[in-house]
């Protein structure tokens, strides 16, 4: 057995194990995860394609180099499409572009195997082609994908594939390199066979890290932020308003914070339904943060009831914040609503978080006392 025989072999394991553990976390991992079920059929397909080139001069040409080939431009596409995916990219809308890239492709290798036989233009037309797709795919990533281990990881692996089809391509038009077939001993063939044994595992690497580093990330937003809001929950909203205040001692600044309750939620819950009341929720929300600042918080802490973290804000000027959401409330969707807000201000370093939060508690139910949908503060 020679030795680019037994590096195809190899690549063909390889690529079929990482395709079978890439489908073993595609299957356990949460749905939200996506891209996972496109890179496992990549190398799935990349594995099974590598058969067929063994498997030259014994099965027809049209399996052993026209299909082939065919599944390794598929298997790069469908890696392509899975980063995309993965990244929430839509996908491409240009369809008829996709198909008439992939007929040249086909008609190339049909052209170069049957009517005018030359195995360097063959190995010219993989590259080219492929170099296309794997360029497209290393530029999304760069621009896409946050700068993670396994987003670094990945780009190397690209890199992988692109610098040798850069030497292939330049070395068959200046006539250094003509194979006289796939089991051609030359060093440059041998590099050429031997790149699925390392860029399938270096990739399958990249792919399972940030599978993980975005499972991670989800479940950390689930454990800090409301479902359905977006807001900070409860929990969170307490870790940074310890923050602020901190913040605030140490600088001496202002601080102010807003309690925040949906006047007559549990009548609209009870009139329109939970459904509509959710979506005034959520409509409170939105518009909510609108009227804050890019550095104001809102945090949900249950049912109808928010908070506004207002850092270097004094109450005069969280009274201003406050109008908006009054405003706001008037054009809500799918019905208006209407806030009773309570604001307190730090009132210095003798001050304390529960006093801050009791203030603006008492302030809320003055606000509520005197009729509702108005600002109190103490």
């Amino acid at each position: 057995m020679n030795a680019p025989l037994i590096i195809l072999t190899i690549s063909c394991f390889v690529a079929l194990a990482m395709g079978a553990i890439l489908f073993t976390i595609a299957k356990t991992y949460p749905k939200s995860i996506r891209g996972l079920t496109e890179w496992s059929a990549a190398a799935l397909v990349i594995g099974l394609s590598l058969p067929l080139f063994i498997a030259r001069g014994v099965i027809p040409d049209v399996f052993s180099i026209v299909l082939a080939n065919l599944m390794i431009l598929i298997g790069f596409m469908m890696m392509n499409q899975g980063v995309r995916k993965f990244a929430g990219a839509l996908p491409r809308s240009n369809r008829v572009a996709l198909v008439l890239f992939v007929l040249a492709y086909v008609s190339l290798f049909v052209w170069f195997t049957f009517i005018h036989p030359n195995i360097g233009m063959r190995i010219a037309t993989m590259s080219a082609f492929t170099l296309v797709i794997i360029l497209d795919q290393l530029v999304f990533v760069l621009k896409k994908l946050p700068p993670t281990t396994g987003r670094h990881i990945l780009v190397a692996s690209l890199v992988i594939l692109i610098v040798p089809r850069l030497v292939r391509l330049g070395g068959l038009m200046l006539g250094f390199d003509q194979p006289v077939g796939v089991f051609d001993p030359s060093i440059p063939q041998l590099v050429y066979i031997a790149i699925p044994s390392i860029t399938i595992p270096l990739g399958t690497i990249s792919l399972i890290l940030l599978a993980a580093e975005k499972l991670h990330r989800d479940l950390e937003f689930i454990s800090r932020y409301d479902d359905l809001t977006q807001c900070l929950n409860k929990k969170a909203a307490m870790e940074e308003l310890q923050r602020e205040i901190a913040w605030t001692k140490r600088h001496d600044n202002k601080l102010s914070i807003m309690l925040i309750d949906l006047d007559n939620f549990k009548n609209i819950n009870d009139t329109h339904g939970h459904l509509e009341g959710d979506k005034v929720l959520v409509d409170f929300s939105g518009k909510a943060k609108t009227a804050l600042r890019e550095t104001d918080r809102l945090t949900r802490f249950g049912g109808d009831e928010f908070m506004a973290i207002l850092p270097d804000t004094d109450a005069e000027q969280a009274k201003l914040t406050a109008e908006r959401l009054h405003q706001a409330g008037k054009t809500g969707q799918p019905i208006a609503w209407s806030v009773s807000i309570g604001i307190s201000e730090w009132l210095g370093q003798d001050d304390s978080l529960a006093a801050l939060q009791t203030r603006a508690d008492r302030a809320l139910y003055k606000a509520k006392a005197h009729g509702r949908n108005q600002t109190q503060s103490l």
